[in-house]
């Protein structure tokens, strides 16, 4: 039985993920690994890889910090009665593949609308991959450690309609396009760009659940 998921990511898509396919109860400590530090990695989907598997352990020092200071039990919705707790990390890094480029998350508006203006007409690949660390805590003598782990990933063909500069310029004054790779969100009003996709539609949203709960079961948590 899961205690508590541990999301290491900020992205509210994939809170709201988690949260409506009954991935609770959930707890956010965002991971800190810069996402441009593997930018030597030219395999968009080892790279979504490395970076999650990055976050994951970033996350899992934090919550060792955590415990040695014992302040971990104030944020884990947990008994108050409880001896152990069984918490489980769930780290995500997504990027679009487009011909032999790997294109992330814009800075500004400008990289945004060049973003999509390469994405516009075109079918590109956005890679999700994942990484799960099982966690036993002992709320007693106040130790954690990782029991098990898991990793996977999907890769979705995405095909947009031709776009307009019109088009673009409107949908970036949504805001939709701030921290996300390839400047958009498929579950939002970037819908009415899309021509088809081919794959998992959640991890283009940012998780893929089907296959994270895959994993889960075959560690015998869910």
């Amino acid at each position: 039985m899961i205690d508590c998921f541990i999301l290491a990511s900020k992205s509210p898509d994939r809170k709201l993920l988690m949260e409506k396919t009954g991935l609770v109860p959930l707890i956010v400590i965002p991971g800190d690994y810069p996402e441009r530090e593997q930018d030597e990695v030219n395999n968009p989907a080892r790279l979504a890889e490395i970076l999650a598997s990055k976050k994951a352990d970033n996350v899992l020092e934090k919550l060792r910090a955590e415990v040695k200071k014992g302040k971990i039990i104030e944020t884990l919705p947990i008994s108050k009665d409880a001896r152990t707790a069984t918490l489980v990390l769930v780290a995500a890094d997504t990027l679009v593949s487009l011909k032999s480029e790997i294109i992330g998350k814009a800075e500004d508006e400008d990289e945004a609308f060049s973003i999509l203006m390469r994405l516009q007409g075109q079918t590109h690949r956005l890679i999700t991959a994942y990484c799960l660390k099982a966690i036993e805590l002992d709320v007693v003598e106040m130790t954690i450690k990782e029991v098990a782990n898991r990793s996977g990933g999907t890769a979705t063909r995405v095909k947009f309609n031709p776009l307009d500069n019109k088009q673009i310029r409107e949908y970036i004054t949504t805001g939709e396009w701030r921290g996300r790779a390839g400047c958009y969100a498929i579950q939002l009003q970037a819908s009415k760009f899309v021509r088809a996709i081919d794959g998992s539609h959640s991890g283009v949203i940012g998780l893929p659940i089907a296959e994270i709960v895959d994993d889960l079961r075959s560690m015998e948590l869910f």
